[in-house]
């Protein structure tokens, strides 16, 4: 029997900021809420929570942010997904290391990498 690693409905959220940089006191209310009205799982950094907009120390500081957060009430799928497969790799990674339940990877968009080496790719480096 196959090990159903998530389940339900995971919210993809949103990553709110201030002129300064992330706003962790909003994202912070924007997870509680989540976890309030029942989610099973949160996406964070994903394309919604604009992670292609944001440089690799917010990535972390917002991955970090949102496991702690969360304090493993429910599942946290990281987007650690980049056009670079090496920083790809460190933020999967990282992720792991900090305790996150999974990661949501995109192929290396521009770049036309058959399916069967981006799954070793990301394999042999991260899992």
């Amino acid at each position: 029997m196959k090990k159903i690693l998530f389940e339900g409905c995971a919210t993809a959220i949103a990553t709110p900021f201030t002129e300064s940089g992330v706003n962790f006191e909003e994202f912070g209310r924007l997870i509680e809420f989540q976890i309030e009205q029942g989610i099973d799982a949160l996406v964070v950094c994903g394309t919604t929570g604009e992670s292609a907009t944001m440089t690799d120390l917010e990535r972390k500081e917002t991955f970090l942010f949102a496991v702690k957060k969360v304090a493993k009430r429910v599942p946290v799928i990281i987007g650690t997904g980049s056009n670079c497969t090496n920083t790809a790799i460190t933020l999967t990674q990282y992720a792991e290391s900090i305790g996150a339940d999974g990661a949501l990877v995109v192929t290396p968009y521009y770049n036309k990498a058959t399916q069967k080496r981006s799954y070793r790719t990301l394999y042999e480096n991260c899992f």
